[in-house]
């Protein structure tokens, strides 16, 4: 299990007892209460979260990766403002398995990689404002001690104070690419090395670059994993994949309070059916029949959006009332490509669905 401060244990516990609970309004109060300074109604696009992804903060040698301090106080502030559900990710996880509701505007924060600069500048800010993080774990600059990362001993550090340990693999391998028995390699190094030197187990994983493939997927979960993190941006929902969870990217450069704002507040646009399913993208399928299916209960389509990283704004083919389909005159380029949807959703906010694929150049052999 993962290490878990006694707040959050005993939060859990009442999770428990409360399912037994007769009264569905108690219930209701408890979860929606959690870490906000009052109860939070359930409103329509409930049942999801915002997940916001960090790497470094104010590192100027790496703008596209580092926050200023600057932003990050900003941020923090306004998830302080009392409209939001900042959760630990046990919790989500916890919802998610037990079928628990998920209160309105609730979010998580992670970290990716192990970064000297969130212990330096993060922790102590998101520590004093009492909001909970997630650190994803690259463990071979962490066990060489390499300039730049953190030590074990911060880890262990943390980790004892309450922050959440998750994992990503050992050498920031890009498992889309690998074999089955490399990929389970890299997955088993990196939770062997987490268990020994912080005594935790984790049950979150994030793919290096966010590149993931059916065959990565499935040796997470094989390896016990219950979600893994992707690098696309979106909402995630109970009908999203667990295994391919999407992120907001924050940096320098896509992390002004305005944009936070509108990320921090919006809706899931609920999908399934998406095709194609496996992230990994090779060349006698490029370029995709892309494709997804909206949930009956969302109006409004016709006001629909998407982009494509490389191509811009796409045309959409409507199908029915709910089958978007978009077809592409030129395959993808060697890489990750993103596919970003938004239209518009209630009191002033935007629903988000996004998705990646990877396309391996002609050296890498799916």
């Amino acid at each position: 299990m993962p290490k878990l401060n006694f707040n959050y244990v005993t939060e859990i516990m009442k999770v428990s007892w409360l399912k037994n609970c007769a009264s569905l309004t108690i219930r209701f109060v408890f979860l929606f209460g959690l870490f906000a300074s009052a109860p939070l109604a359930v409103a329509q696009g409930a049942d999801s979260a915002v997940v916001l992804m960090y790497h470094k903060f104010a590192d100027e040698k790496h703008p596209t990766t580092s926050l200023t301090v600057e932003k990050l106080a900003a941020h923090i502030k306004e998830l302080k403002s009392g409209a939001y559900n900042v959760i630990p990710l046990p919790e989500l996880v916890e919802a998610l398995t037990e079928k628990i509701p998920i209160a309105d505007r609730t979010i998580i924060i992670t970290m990716n990689d192990a970064y000297q600069s969130v212990y330096k500048h993060a922790w102590p800010m998101l520590k004093e404002a009492g909001l909970p993080f997630t650190i994803f774990v690259t463990t071979r600059p962490v066990d060489k001690g390499q300039a730049g990362y953190l030590s074990w001993n911060q880890l262990k550090k943390m980790a004892d104070s309450g922050v959440n340990i998750g994992a990503k693999t050992h050498t920031l391998a890009r498992l889309a690419t690998q074999n089955t028995k490399d990929i389970q390699r890299e997955i088993r190094t990196a939770a062997d090395l987490l268990l020994k030197k912080l005594n935790v187990k984790p049950y979150s994983f994030a793919y290096p670059y966010g590149q993931a493939s059916k065959k990565a997927q499935i040796a997470a979960q094989m390896a016990g994993y219950k979600i893994a993190f992707g690098q696309h941006s979106g909402v995630m929902h109970r009908r999203t994949d667990r295994f391919f969870l999407p992120r907001f990217s924050l940096n320098n450069t896509y992390g002004g309070v305005s944009r936070f704002h509108t990320l921090i507040n919006a809706q899931p646009l609920p999908t399934f059916d998406i095709t194609p399913p496996n992230p990994l993208l090779p060349a006698v399928t490029n370029p995709p029949s892309f494709g997804f299916t909206v949930a009956a209960n969302i109006s409004g389509l016709e006001r629909l959006a998407c982009y494509h990283s490389a191509f811009g704004k796409l045309v959409l083919q409507h199908l029915g009332k709910s089958r978007i389909e978009i077809r592409f005159a030129q395959p993808f380029a060697a890489g990750r490509s993103r596919i970003n949807c938004t239209m518009p959703g209630t009191n002033g906010r935007w629903r988000w669905f996004g998705m990646q694929y990877f396309v391996p150049d002609r050296s890498s052999s799916p």
